[in-house]
């Protein structure tokens, strides 16, 4: 009889070692793969639907999970003990204890762990098809302890906010390894890489600034406002009253050109405007395009906080910061201008409006928090000069030389940059 006790024991001890194995591998398994990764599963087969209770409700199969492999554990040691006492009495418990506490180590967490963690899209169905089972029997025990879980955590200060299926951090890491093994080529890379800079950048940083816009008077006439068309190849022209700050409309080149063949008498500037569409400076390119969209608008009015015009921005400009410059046929002059052209070893002509940011990428240098308030090269020699400068002034920055080459109504144009050092330093500055 005891025989037949013992060989009951031991057949115990085997199916809780089964079951500690099962649940610790069910736990590796779920908990390795994403929610984005479930999804996909579930709407390629059908039978990955039993997946949504992971989805859903993470929580509770967890905690079905280690009350079940708790338990089992737990009963393997118990019964383990006993079975030794009868054969061996008291003087064997500690290696019972030894031994039981290696085979659980072995076969019920570090094998099914080992082998779900390397298997899991695999055992993921199967292996949920169980555990539901015992997330039906388990229910009320796991339903009260989630209870008591979350009330617990609330009240220490933690939270418990459902995070995003995939992070920004996880996206740039999966673009980065699908370009070094070929998925990505070097372009769609940058592309989607810009794609999540939009959202650190401000309109303003984008924007045509209030003074390079070109615009027309309302009471110019036609002549004027075609040679203005023609000349700077503008689709959109701002139309203003008195002022540029008092932006009336929006001129669609397109309408002008019925009047090259009636009278032009009949042109009549305010009846052809559109709605011109405001946005503040401080606003996000990121949602721009949506915008654009939305209200069918190819131009908007970037206002600052006094609520005059700060600038222009088309949809041209948002575009270009995804797929880079756009061109067209009549950019010919515009492709050949580059904004650093290297004339030799240290001397380089640069496009004063250039990005402070690229500057100081193309060339090494530190941007410092003193450079945080200028945005373009030519806001740096301003900067430096303390005044307007004049063509053919030049100010020591770091280690080179920067000279105004040319300057057009006291805006900078041009400047040489010409390294007086290997290594250019952003916080020795002079002039």
């Amino acid at each position: 009889m005891e025989t037949d006790s013992i060989l009951f024991q031991s057949v115990s001890i085997f199916v809780c070692l089964i079951l500690s194995g099962f649940f610790s591998g069910s736990e590796t398994a779920l908990t390795s793969l994403s929610e984005m990764k479930v999804r996909h599963m579930i709407e390629e087969n059908p039978k990955a639907k039993i997946l949504e209770l992971w989805i859903y409700h993470p929580n509770k199969v967890l905690n079905t999970i280690l009350i079940g492999n708790n338990i089992v554990n737990i009963l393997a040691s118990v019964i383990a003990a006993d079975m030794m006492q009868k054969i061996f009495g008291n003087t064997q418990i500690a290696a019972v204890t030894g031994v039981m506490t290696l085979m659980i180590l072995i076969f019920g967490e570090i094998t099914p762990k080992t082998f779900a963690k390397h298997n899991a899209k695999a055992m993921a169905i199967a292996l949920m098809r169980i555990l539901k089972v015992f997330y039906t029997v388990f229910f009320p025990a796991t339903y009260v302890m989630n209870k008591l879980v979350v009330a617990m955590i609330k009240l220490s200060g933690g939270k418990l906010d459902k995070k995003p299926q995939i992070t920004e951090e996880e996206l740039e890491f999966i673009i980065n390894v699908g370009e070094k093994e070929g998925v990505l080529e070097n372009g769609q890379k940058e592309m989607l890489q810009n794609i999540f800079e939009l959202g650190d950048m401000s309109i303003k940083e984008i924007m045509v600034p209030r003074r390079d816009i070109i615009a027309v008077n309302v009471n110019e006439d036609f002549d004027s406002i075609m040679n203005k068309v023609v000349e700077n190849e503008f689709s959109r022209l701002p139309v203003y009253e008195e002022t540029i700050d008092k932006i009336i409309g929006i001129l669609n080149a397109k309408d002008l050109l019925v009047f090259t063949r009636e009278d032009v008498s009949k042109f009549n500037l305010r009846g052809m405007l559109r709605a011109p569409y405001f946005i503040p400076g401080t606003k996000k390119i990121d949602n721009m395009l949506t915008e654009f969209q939305k209200t069918r608008n190819h131009m908007a009015i970037v206002l600052d906080e006094y609520g005059g015009v700060a600038g222009l921005l088309t949809l041209e400009n948002v575009l270009e910061e995804i797929v880079g410059d756009i061109y067209d046929e009549y950019d010919q002059d515009e492709v050949s201008d580059t904004e650093v052209e290297q004339t030799d070893a240290d001397t380089y002509i640069l496009d004063a409006m250039m990005d402070i940011d690229d500057f100081c990428e193309e060339f090494g240098i530190e941007k410092t928090e003193e450079m945080e308030k200028y945005e373009t090269l030519a806001g740096l020699v301003y900067d430096l000069a303390g005044r307007v400068p004049e063509q053919g002034d030049s100010y020591v920055f770091g280690g080179s030389t920067l000279t105004v080459l040319e300057i057009e109504d006291r805006k900078i144009c041009r400047i040489e940059m010409k390294k007086i050092q290997d290594t250019p330093v952003a916080d020795d500055v002079e002039v």
